[in-house]
């Protein structure tokens, strides 16, 4: 009995095919899965509304062009695992980091560059193989890295680069490990409405406290997971794994406070709409070929109106953020082989806030200089609300900000 027989029958004694091979047709569904405890209160979405989110770059490599205009350096992680749903018994871990300058003071010239790794996981828990009785956990990961850069020309543009190196264990047989690498690219652009009709917008909105009104338009593409297929034993059975095409478009607006030479960020409220279509095709004998550019993304339909249908998954999200110091989240999307509407929240609490506050009060070097450089954030997030596939999210991150050479 050769080995490749050996671990389809384990395959078949286990029953975890379903967790290697998507109801798409492709394998290692992992890659579709959310990791971000911020994102995932918005729907999962992250392809189009700039975001300094340590994780953000996995829908967006070019998130990271935006995440280094103010941003040094960012780490996030999960302070424990998170059990994705009672459905698919597996757990799931990650941690971001995300490195970034501004390089305008240095080159006289508006670039700057970001930098990223991510480590996600999902352990699918422990079993005792049919073969030999041997104990194993079979689990999926990927170290990926990244590298994006931006400009701020009138309006803000950004492209970013990703390379994933991509493992998948079976089991404990031999040759059940498949590997591959993958590559994700992707595009933003964020207009400053009221910047560009004037660059000092100012109104008196309390006394003697000067307040500037914001509202920004921004528009994303990202293709990700481009590459081989993947395969265990026999690479003449390899399987495509799900390159996916997001598209979308994301409004933020609000007002800024200026006190006691403290900018605080009062008030914003950001909405964002994601499609994502697989651009994996099947021919009925069973040949892979790939749709390029949007896929089967209809604007009208998957992104003006927000409905997935059994191509498309439609995502949207909202965020309103309180004094730098409090966000809720709320989302949605439907499409693909989901029944319905699928719902999200969340909230985040920032430290930054806080401190701008008591400086506001009770102006402190020391806590000015906290409050310009530092912010520590807790992420809660609930995924699939109220159904049998409810996912709980929690996130601590780290921001150090605002250094210059």
């Amino acid at each position: 009995m050769n080995t490749r027989l050996l671990i389809l029958i384990s395959i078949l004694f286990l029953g975890i095919s379903s967790l290697t091979f998507a109801q798409d047709g492709t394998a290692l569904p992992f890659l579709q899965y959310p990791v971000s405890p911020s994102l995932n209160g918005m729907g999962a979405t992250g392809t189009s509304l700039p975001t300094d989110d340590p994780f953000g770059f996995i829908y967006n490599p070019a998130q990271l062009g935006f995440t280094s205009r103010e941003s040094n350096l960012s780490f996030s992680i999960y302070p424990s695992s998170a059990n994705f749903s009672p459905v698919i018994s597996a757990e799931v871990s990650s941690y971001a980091l995300n490195l970034g300058y501004n390089l305008n003071d240095l080159i006289d010239f508006p670039l700057r560059v970001g930098f990223g790794f991510v480590r996600p996981e999902m352990s699918f828990g422990e079993f005792t193989s049919a073969i030999n009785g041997n104990t194993f956990e079979p689990r999926d990961y990927y170290h990926a890295y990244s590298i994006a850069a931006g400009i701020d020309y009138f309006v803000q543009f950004s492209a970013g680069l990703t390379y994933k190196n991509v493992t998948s264990i079976l089991s404990s047989l031999p040759n059940s490990t498949g590997k591959v690498d993958l590559f994700d690219f992707g595009f933003l652009l964020n207009v400053p409405v009221i910047n560009l009709i004037d660059k000092n917008p100012s109104v008196q909105f309390l006394r003697n406290v000067p307040a500037t009104p914001f509202l920004n338009f921004s528009f994303g593409y990202s293709q990700l997971n481009i590459g081989d297929e993947i395969y265990y034993v026999d690479p003449d059975q390899a399987d495509p794994v799900p390159r996916t095409a997001r598209l979308g478009y994301g409004l933020s607006t609000g007002i800024d406070f200026k006190i006691n030479d403290n900018k605080l960020r009062a008030l914003s409220f950001n909405f964002t709409v994601d499609a994502a279509d697989i651009l994996v095709i099947r021919d009925t004998l069973g040949y892979t070929s790939y749709q390029s550019g949007f896929g089967d993304i209809s604007i009208g339909d998957n992104i003006i109106n927000i409905k997935g249908d059994e191509n498309v998954l439609s995502h949207s999200g909202v965020k309103i953020d309180l004094v730098e110091t409090v966000s809720f989240l709320w989302g949605k999307y439907s499409g693909r082989y989901f029944k319905g509407i699928m719902q999200t929240s969340g909230y985040e609490i920032r430290a930054k806030g806080l401190f701008k506050l008591i400086d506001t009060l009770e102006p402190d070097p020391a806590v000015k200089f906290i409050s310009d450089h530092f912010d520590i954030r807790y992420y809660n997030s609930t995924y699939n609300k109220n159904t049998t596939a409810e996912n709980k999210f929690n996130g601590i991150a780290v921001f150090v900000e605002g250094f210059k050479l």
